[in-house]
């Protein structure tokens, strides 16, 4: 269980957010975000991630653990934040796979009991990847081809949770539904701005974005219906 309290931050426009998402691997579900443009949707996923500062009161516990008490790394390995855009990194995606899997953290990761999770490569050939894509330089890679590949090395490290920016912004409506496809099988908190991509991936409530008098943004939980 993600239970995220009071979670506010102090130079954005996010005032309030407090929620919970149950997590069971044999009963994977998809909570969506939506809001405004600006009104600090991705900064709720990275301050869940512990990759943005919060607020003295704010918490965030996994599994009744915080990510001090867990370990800030450990934690990050479970809950998984996936940017819109992929970082500009040095080398190959072949290269940062065989680097990630060598971390502490992502061994021990309970889902995979010590062994290697899925490979990221297969899970690319699912979205229309050329294997040759794994093996070219970050730069070379086109808006859709990094964005799969970053998504595809995130599958493949099995975490509890993934945190999910808009993962198919810069894919054709093809490649999106073999992407849905896959995520919908995993527990994830995804942002879209498609109330038609909403309406097909969502399986719990939704996370809106409500404006506040002040100028700022609290998160309501919304119920299907």
């Amino acid at each position: 269980m993600l239970v995220v309290e009071n979670v506010s931050i102090g130079e954005s426009r996010l005032r309030s957010a407090s929620f919970r998402v149950p997590i069971d691997p044999l009963n994977p579900q998809i909570t969506t975000v939506h809001g405004p443009s600006g009104c600090g949707k991705t900064t709720l996923l990275k301050a869940i991630a512990h990759l943005q500062p919060t607020s003295p009161n704010s918490r965030i516990t996994l599994n009744g653990q915080t990510a001090p008490q867990t370990g800030i790394p450990q934690f990050r390995s479970k809950v998984l934040y996936v940017p819109q855009r992929p970082a500009l990194l040095e080398g190959t995606p072949q290269s940062f796979v065989q680097t990630v899997r060598q971390f502490k953290a992502q061994a021990s990761t309970p889902n995979r009991g010590g062994q290697a999770g899925p490979d990221p490569v297969a899970i690319g050939r699912k979205w229309g990847l050329d294997d040759g894509v794994w093996t070219r330089e970050w730069h070379q890679l086109s808006g859709g081809e990094g964005q799969r590949v970053s998504l595809a090395i995130a599958v493949s490290l099995e975490p509890m949770l993934l945190l999910l920016d808009e993962p198919t912004s810069a894919l054709d409506p093809q490649t999106t539904l073999l992407v849905e496809d896959t995520l919908r099988h995993l527990n994830c908190i995804w942002i879209t701005h498609s109330p038609e991509q909403e309406e097909r991936i969502r399986t719990r409530e939704s996370l809106v974005f409500e404006e506040t008098n002040d100028g700022g943004f609290r998160v309501v939980v919304k119920q299907m219906k």
